[in-house]
């Protein structure tokens, strides 16, 4: 444990440095995208790259790699470090259970110069939605508390002008009870678990009432309707002069995390420099909570916010490292405390990180678990990330991951000296630059760059990133047809794990002609050969079952639709019902000078909502 948790912040310094001398406006991942971009160019054809850190909910990341298949991965190469620097110091030898079906093809991982040996990957569990739940279930049997979030509804709420609103009241009700009330997150969501509510799990309908100074507003939601309902208040949002933003570290500090507790009392200083330097200037403050194990001099000790610096460093002095010795610890009362006894702000951003190698004591007669903590936390828009070192076992993956996802947040976890990009298919064919489901970048980077959305949520000064994509370039040694079913095989993943809503193994999908762009009427040839090549592979993948489409212009006659109002999203449903298919896949296809770009969407026809979206550069070569 000692081993693994020293390079955690050992490289806390080296990339917060970086990140607080870089020019303005320039995310921390610009210099790491441009190299990946360059290796790119110069050995792959299908590349998924993430010139932005984060998933965007507009357009989905490519698919990124199951977690826990690189943990696994990660976990022997920590595990083996740890024995070499301290035999038997809180390493389990216990075997790992198999990877899950989705995971990340093997790769050869090629060390990139100039980068530190610590980095972090992520991954965000409510924006992969259906892979979260697939996720929960091929794990099943693992001890953990229960959430129920297999069916969830989010209310989106913002002001006139169409910014998001944090801190507004949310109350919902069931038949006249009211089952679930909280506050609004940074981007304005709530999020609605029917199988949450003890009592009205059987309840069709709900009344949901939202509040805050931009207004009141009260809505029906159907139970079957749509999973994302935006909520528009009259008025404009209510915005501090000086946005509060409490962040509160969640830290082990049995004997093997010495090096770590020194590491943070010399970057402390960056942290609060880094984002103390945003305009307008947030009013931060951190805490700290530290924790051990019942048999410890302490369980759990909470070191309540404060905004001044030189008594945080203060705090951090105290601290020191002792005890431990079995492999579960209190993570579970750690988190708790950072929940309830932290003076937390009112009105603006509340965030945990929670640093941790070792899983959770559960089942103890306390009067909480760590699912009621979240359950609370979600009820208060505290974010809950979790940061799972190389050694985490699978036990402590899946509560972090829960508590993250049950919160808004993401669940982060560290590799150790691999680099490079992972590869699937023939070499110089197909490759994913950062894995399949995660996105890696060095810690430090990944945790400012989160603080930083948030803030930016509620601020009039966007967070600059650019939109991820898939990209497919001609290689020699295989034909176009091959390359763009790997690009299609790749983008139709890709859509399912980003769904917004649990997706059965054999929903009927159908796949609509591809759109053309307003006056790109010669590429109608383009959008049918791709379109073609995009239902071929829609056939081959495992998750759908294909709908065969029946003679279409027949069917649009008879719906008094023309090929071109398939580009709407109820149009496109109504022709979706009448093929027999839950689900579509709807396109949209425009020339560029040096490429072509594909819009896809996956769309549930019962509601004509958009589930997931993503998008393809394919190059003029690979086309007709």
């Amino acid at each position: 444990m000692r081993f693994k948790m020293i390079l955690l912040f050992c490289a806390l310094f080296t990339i917060l440095t970086g990140c607080a001398t870089a020019p303005e406006g320039e995310s921390p991942r610009a210099e790491t995208n441009r190299d990946k971009d360059s290796e790119s160019s110069a050995d792959g054809t299908i590349a998924n790259s993430t010139d932005g850190l984060a998933p965007k909910p507009s357009v989905a990341t490519a698919p990124e790699a199951e977690p826990r298949a690189m943990a696994e991965a990660i976990s022997k190469t920590g595990k083996e470090a740890a024995k070499a620097a301290s035999p038997g110091a809180g390493v389990s030898d216990s075997p790992s259970p198999p990877p899950p079906p989705f995971a990340m093809p093997s790769a050869t991982l090629k060390p990139v110069p100039g980068q530190s040996g610590l980095k972090a990957g992520y991954s965000d569990d409510n924006e992969q939605f259906n892979l979260f739940l697939k996720f929960l279930a091929q794990y099943e049997s693992i001890p953990h508390e229960r959430l129920f979030v297999s069916e969830r509804i989010l209310i989106k709420a913002s002001d006139a002008a169409g910014k998001p609103v944090a801190n507004a009241a949310v109350v919902v009700r069931a038949d006249g009870k009211i089952i679930a009330k909280g506050k609004t997150y940074a981007d304005g969501s709530f999020a609605l678990y029917p199988l949450e509510y003890a009592g009205a799990e059987a309840a069709l309908s709900y009344e949901a009432e939202i509040e805050a100074q931009a207004g009141r507003v009260k809505i029906d939601i159907a139970r079957n309707g749509p999973r994302s309902i935006p909520v528009r208040l009259g008025g404009s949002r209510s915005s501090p002069a000086a946005l509060p933003v409490d962040i509160v570290f969640v830290l082990d500090t049995t004997g093997s995390m010495g090096e770590e507790i020194e590491r943070l009392r010399d970057t402390i200083d960056i942290i609060n420099a880094n984002l103390t330097s945003l305009k307008p200037r947030p009013a931060l403050r951190f805490g700290l909570v530290l924790y051990r194990d019942l048999e410890d001099d302490y369980v759990t000790e909470a070191h309540d916010l404060t905004s001044d610096l030189e008594a945080f460093r203060a705090i951090l002095a105290d601290v020191s490292a002792d005890g431990g010795g079995d492999t579960p610890e209190e993570l579970e009362v750690g988190l708790n405390d950072a929940v309830t006894k932290m003076a937390w702000n009112s009105t603006g951003l509340r965030l945990v990180f929670a640093i941790t190698d070792a899983p959770a004591q559960l089942f103890r007669p306390r009067g909480f678990n760590y699912a009621s903590t979240a359950r609370r936390a979600a009820s208060e828009a505290i974010k809950l990330f979790g940061i799972g070192t190389g050694g985490l076992p699978l036990e402590g993956e899946y509560l972090l991951r829960q508590v993250a996802q049950f919160t808004r947040a993401k669940y982060i976890f560290l590799t150790y000296g691999e680099g490079g990009e992972s590869a699937g298919g023939k070499e110089g064919s197909v490759s994913h630059h950062t894995g399949t489901n995660f996105t890696t970048d060095k810690l430090e980077a990944v945790v400012i760059r989160f603080v930083k959305e948030e803030i930016a949520l509620q601020s009039d000064k966007a967070l600059e990133s650019d939109d991820p994509y898939f990209s497919a370039k001609k290689a020699t040694d295989e034909s176009r047809e091959e390359t763009l079913g790997k690009l299609f095989s790749e983008a139709l993943e890709n859509l399912s794990d980003y769904s917004g809503i649990r997706l059965p193994e054999g929903a009927r999908l159908a796949v609509l002609p591809i759109g053309l762009a307003e006056g790109a009427s010669a590429l109608g040839n383009q959008a049918e050969y791709f379109g073609a090549q995009l239902t071929l592979s829609a056939a081959k993948a495992k998750s759908f079952a294909l709908v065969e489409r029946r003679d279409l212009q027949a069917l649009l006659a008879e719906l008094e639709l023309q090929l071109s109002g398939l580009s709407d999203e109820s149009n496109a449903a109504k022709v979706g019902k009448f093929l027999g298919a839950e689900y579509l896949v709807t396109g949209r296809l425009y020339a560029r000078s040096d490429r072509y770009e594909l819009f896809l969407n996956l769309v549930r026809v019962e509601t004509a909502e958009i589930l997931a979206a993503t998008k393809a550069r394919i190059a003029l070569e690979l086309g007709l």
